[in-house]
């Protein structure tokens, strides 16, 4: 048996201030363990003058969209992407959003994987519906913009606490295609990729976040929107959550693009709508993922 992992509903919210967090001595050497490995050092004053947006927070501020709400209503599937580890620990979402939903099939977090979270979370709810295993999936993609130690490329890349959340199933909508990943420096290989990713489509609409170097050559006749919101990992999504109606009305194929700010050589891709052809098979310089 199989399925459509069509994206049904899609919202997403931006947070520009919070009301800060009161840090305990447990949560604070919680993150001194995590960052200790690394060379890092946890800059405390950092931390109590945040925003103070929680994961929880934001999945709340999700559901308060009743269509999207509604449309994940007891979803037998939830992801939960996060670009960058939560600063408040032990508050595990999927659970606490699967049970929002009144869902009680598998939930389970994607992490540790930079802005490739996000594309692997919809690989893997995309396989889910292909073999049958899931009706309806809720993603949510989420980051912060507290960071426990200093790192100028995020301080520059995550200016607000983001998320979106993105419901599949069968239904109206644009179907997940295909996930990939390209490797490899300079925009030659992400190039060749988009051009492969595009292959066969009348009328495609490319996406490129916020961290695709300029260079990047879109194909010859595709439609091109380029992400100028800073964000981290979430600010493709942000985008694919508001337009999604607009561009599968408009164009036969999305395929939203973004390049890891902390990891340039990895950029990954995910095609909605119109299958590529067989020739995108693999992505040169890098390796491909079917969805």
């Amino acid at each position: 048996m199989t399925g459509r992992a069509a994206l049904r509903a899609a919202a997403a919210v931006t947070v520009e201030r919070g009301g800060g967090w009161e840090w305990g001595p447990l949560e604070l050497l919680y993150l001194q363990d995590l960052h200790r490995p690394y060379g890092a050092q946890v800059d405390e004053a950092r931390l109590r003058s945040g925003a103070g947006v929680s994961h929880l927070d934001l999945a709340e501020r999700l559901l308060a969209d009743d269509t999207v709400a509604a449309a994940a209503r007891g979803a037998d599937l939830v992801v939960v992407a996060t670009t960058l580890p939560d600063l408040h620990p032990f508050t595990p979402v999927s659970p606490h959003l699967q049970e929002r939903l009144g869902g009680t099939g598998r939930r389970f977090a994607v992490t540790e994987q930079g802005s490739a979270a996000p594309f692997t979370a919809l690989r893997i709810a995309a396989a889910g519906h292909r073999t049958g295993r899931a009706r309806t999936t809720a993603v949510m993609i989420a980051e912060q913009s507290t960071h426990a130690a200093r790192d100028e490329r995020l301080a520059a890349a995550t200016p607000a606490d983001a998320a979106a959340l993105l419901v599949l199933g069968a239904g109206e909508g644009p179907d997940i295609t295909r996930v990939a990943e390209v490797r490899g420096s300079g925009p030659d290989p992400v190039t060749d990729g988009l051009a492969r990713a595009a292959d066969g489509a009348h009328h495609p609409l490319v996406v490129l976040g916020p961290h695709v170097a300029p260079s990047v050559r879109a194909p010859a006749g595709a439609a091109v929107h380029r992400v100028e919101r800073a964000a981290y990992g979430v600010g493709v999504w942000r985008e694919l959550a508001e337009h999604h109606r607009a561009w599968s009305a408009a164009y036969d194929r999305v395929v939203l693009c973004e390049t890891d700010a902390l990891s340039p050589e990895r950029t990954h891709l995910l095609m909605l709508g119109g299958a590529p052809r067989p020739s995108a098979v693999p992505c040169p310089g890098g390796s491909e993922a079917h969805a």
